[in-house]
């Protein structure tokens, strides 16, 4: 039987290439291999006990201590990312791990554990993660310049193309009018043309709404909602319940509009998708947020339809509401419908 004595395993672990610790019951430490101690630059005498503790980051100081005592007084695994001084002052970020052995009847008589060096994968997930930031303001301010061309295009439309037929259709009638009376076939032509103008004009408004509607800058959010949802059960035949605040809810234009877009885009899919009968519209107002919620009585989204995250429009809902330091919930199941509940701050927490 092959005996290892103590002298020979501490040799051992001194030739592993990784931060090694060792220590009793009681959560101290009473060894660190050769690895560890090179790149603290201390000595084992200096870590034995609870001098390791001084390598830690100030920052992560208390939440590794407190991680490291439940694990001690739970007897449970223990895992946490944390900085460690090296011998030149500069911190790295490690993995370190912790296990307790136990003996024939369960108790703890020593703790080993390792520390992983994770230093290039906290810079990787640090740059990762400023990339996809920086993608996510493009992506805030591609919204606010569609949303400001398409305000734009629909004044334009209304103020221009709006005046220029309802012109046309006064020209035409007053000439309908001036038309001698045996003149029938001229009379019927005049007439056709101002219904061709009056039916120019209303998709001409109808236009302009879509691409922004008027009732929200002038009216608030809570008109523009209630208009919404009439459209959308006129056009659909889906009857629409509102459950809306008394007053308007006062929110700076940015919010509002991604509220308003992300109705629409949800009515919008149940339109298409639901096989709907009923909607109800909620809209809520506490807690420093305002909570949107549209739910139908549909066929329900599934849980496949929600993972594979192929809707375009779920995406640029739920976009919208990330964009404003918001969340944006939907759920469903066969035969019961599907919510949609995005609830957005008043105030970005930075």
């Amino acid at each position: 039987m092959l005996r290892i004595t103590k002298d020979s395993f501490s040799v051992d672990l001194d030739a592993i290439p990784q931060q090694i610790w060792s220590g009793p019951s009681d959560g101290t430490l009473d060894y660190c291999n050769h690895r560890w101690r090179s790149y603290m630059g201390l000595g084992i005498a200096e870590l034995r006990g609870d001098g390791w503790q001084t390598m830690l980051h100030p920052e992560d100081r208390d939440r590794v201590l407190k991680a490291w005592h439940e694990s001690v007084v739970n007897g449970t695994p223990y895992e946490q990312e944390e900085r460690l001084r090296r011998a030149d002052g500069t911190y790295r970020w490690f993995l370190a791990r912790g296990e307790p052995l136990r003996d024939a009847e369960g108790r703890i008589v020593r703790w080993y554990g390792t520390n992983t060096d994770i230093e290039d994968r906290k810079r990787a997930e640090d740059a990762l993660r400023h990339s996809f930031n920086q993608l996510r303001s493009l992506g805030a301010r591609l919204q606010s310049v569609r949303e400001e061309e398409r305000a734009r295009i629909a004044r334009e439309i209304h103020d221009e193309l709006g005046q220029a037929l309802t012109g046309i259709k006064l020209e035409a009638a007053a000439l309908n009018r001036e038309l001698p009376g045996d003149a029938r076939q001229q009379s019927n032509r005049a007439e056709s043309i101002v219904k061709l103008a009056n039916e120019t004009i209303q998709a001409v408004r109808r236009i302009s709404t879509e691409l922004r509607p008027g009732i929200l800058d002038d009216l608030g959010l809570v008109a523009a909602v209630e208009w919404a949802a009439q459209e959308f059960q006129i056009r659909t035949g889906t009857k629409c319940r509102l459950d809306l605040p008394k007053d308007d809810v006062v929110f700076d234009q940015e919010r509002a509009t991604a509220l308003f877009r992300i109705l629409q885009e949800s009515l919008t899919n149940v339109a298409r998708h639901a096989s709907s009968t009923q909607v109800k519209v909620r809209l809520a107002k506490g807690d420093g947020s305002v909570t949107l919620e549209v739910h139908d009585n549909g066929k329900g989204i599934s849980e496949d339809e929600l993972s594979a995250g192929r809707s375009l429009g779920i995406l640029g809902m739920r976009e919208r509401a990330l964009l404003l330091g918001g969340e944006f919930i939907i759920s469903g199941a066969p035969g019961k419908g599907t919510t949609v509940r995005v609830r957005i701050p008043e105030v970005q927490h930075t």
